[in-house]
């Protein structure tokens, strides 16, 4: 497939992801600045590897199931999932809310594990992505760029998903420098209304943020106090898969 067809390609999936729900042809044409037969050829070459899933009915296509699988795969080569599982279990135990492990991409964060608590309700679905700025742990990796990396992202106009979401450059860096300082992040409701959570770096060697552990739950029950109560443990747990992602044993989950 020549280079362009690819980048096409690539901007019909990010296309979906941004949306998060079925697009036709002439949205995506639409969206994306192309011909409608090139956005439908190249659907047609997606559908068949699996990475878009068209409806029957609507003849509106989604991001496809092959996209987890593949993205299972970039984990399981990085040896995340299988450090990080069974401490999400015992952290999910421990504070009794939703645990998730999160990595970074780009000005975004996907959550890649998920660990239910014990309550009936719960506070988020099954995976899913965010902000930077509005997450827990998009502000632990925030909070571990270069200076130069940050001012850049700072410059650029932040959303609001919430209320309580901060788009001041002012207020995001003095919290930047609060996480720095006691080594977790918070979101209370910034990401989502009526949804706290906090959230810990995960080491690689000394210095290399690789993903974020935390804990999410809904306001009303895990309440900023409530969530406060976690760090330390969180912190401990956080140590534990980082030891076992160390440099000399990283190639052993590789």
């Amino acid at each position: 497939m020549p280079v362009q067809s690819v980048d096409r390609a690539v901007a019909i999936l990010e296309a979906l992801r941004a949306e998060g729900d079925y697009l036709g042809v002439t949205q995506l044409s639409n969206v994306l600045g192309l011909h409608k037969s090139t956005v439908h050829r190249l659907l047609v070459s997606l559908k068949r590897g699996g990475l878009v899933e068209r409806d029957p009915r609507t003849r509106r296509y989604r991001l496809g199931v092959r996209l987890v699988e593949l993205g299972y795969a970039v984990l399981n080569s990085r040896g995340l999932p299988q450090v990080a599982l069974p401490y999400l279990h015992y952290l999910a135990d421990t504070v009794k809310e939703i645990t998730f492990l999160s990595i970074r991409d780009g000005d975004r964060i996907i959550d890649v594990l998920q660990v239910p608590g014990p309550h009936m309700v719960q506070a988020v679905n099954w995976l899913g992505s965010g902000s930077l700025h509005s997450t827990s742990a998009g502000k632990v990796f925030l909070a571990h760029m270069a200076e130069a990396e940050l001012d850049s992202y700072l410059n650029e106009p932040l959303t609001s998903r919430t209320a309580n979401t901060m788009t001041d450059a002012n207020q995001l860096r003095a919290e930047v420098a609060m996480v720095r300082e006691r080594g977790y992040a918070t979101s209370w409701e910034e990401e989502d209304e009526g949804v706290n959570a906090i959230a810990v770096p995960v080491r690689r060697g000394r210095n290399e943020v690789v993903a974020a552990i935390g804990v999410v739950g809904p306001s009303y029950r895990f309440t900023s106090a409530k969530a406060l109560e976690a760090p330390e443990i969180m912190l401990g747990v956080a140590r534990e898969v980082s030891k076992r992602l160390e440099p000399q044993e990283y190639k052993v989950f590789v």
